[in-house]
């Protein structure tokens, strides 16, 4: 977290030495809207699970995945991406199951008419979720139950808690990108 603001310190620097004084408005106001929360892991977990998931804003959380899978886009860390990618069907499928017990099944169907295409081409697991808001309590179903219960959402939100403070604690990402330093 200390090379993050170092290097946004750094940036602040460059753009006052240089005169960028609307460069910097912009510079400051974009890490207001920071989609990756300065990479604090608590705000993350509030954005997801908080935040996108019970306000059913899917192509947000979907947007959020996405930008840490482009973070982690360098051959190297292949692992990286696939543990992300699991946390992320994981994370798709608690929302799917939060939107059902809220009574919404229309976010579901809303969900795969967006994306139903990219779930199926990513695995044939997904296929019997489609039928998910379809079924009168899917809850009860084999298939679904373990979805639906508390233990398997603590166990979710431990994991990708985990996940993230590994990745950053570490400063992973940055360190994954030494090259900025280089170049700064």
């Amino acid at each position: 977290m200390e090379n993050i603001q170092y290097a946004e310190e750094l940036v602040r620097e460059f753009l006052v030495f240089r005169g960028f004084t609307n460069t910097l408005k912009t510079f400051e106001s974009e890490l207001g809207t920071d989609i990756g929360k300065g990479f604090q892991v608590d705000k993350i977990l509030d954005l997801i699970f908080s935040v996108y998931v019970p306000k059913f804003q899917a192509e947000k959380l979907i947007g959020l995945l996405s930008f840490f899978k482009k973070c982690f886009s360098s051959a190297s860390e292949t692992v990286l991406i696939a543990t992300l990618s699991k946390l992320e069907v994981s994370i798709l499928r608690y929302y799917i199951a939060h939107a059902i017990q809220s009574g919404r099944r229309d976010k579901v169907v809303d969900l795969f008419e967006m994306n139903g295409n990219e779930f199926l081409q990513r695995g044939k697991d997904w296929t019997a979720w489609f039928a998910i808001p379809y079924i009168k309590n899917p809850n009860l179903d084999p298939e679904f139950r373990i979805y639906f219960s508390k233990e398997w959402y603590e166990a979710l939100r431990l994991s990708v808690r985990n996940f993230f403070s590994e990745i950053f604690n570490g400063t992973h990402i940055l360190q994954s990108n030494s090259y900025i330093y280089n170049i700064i």
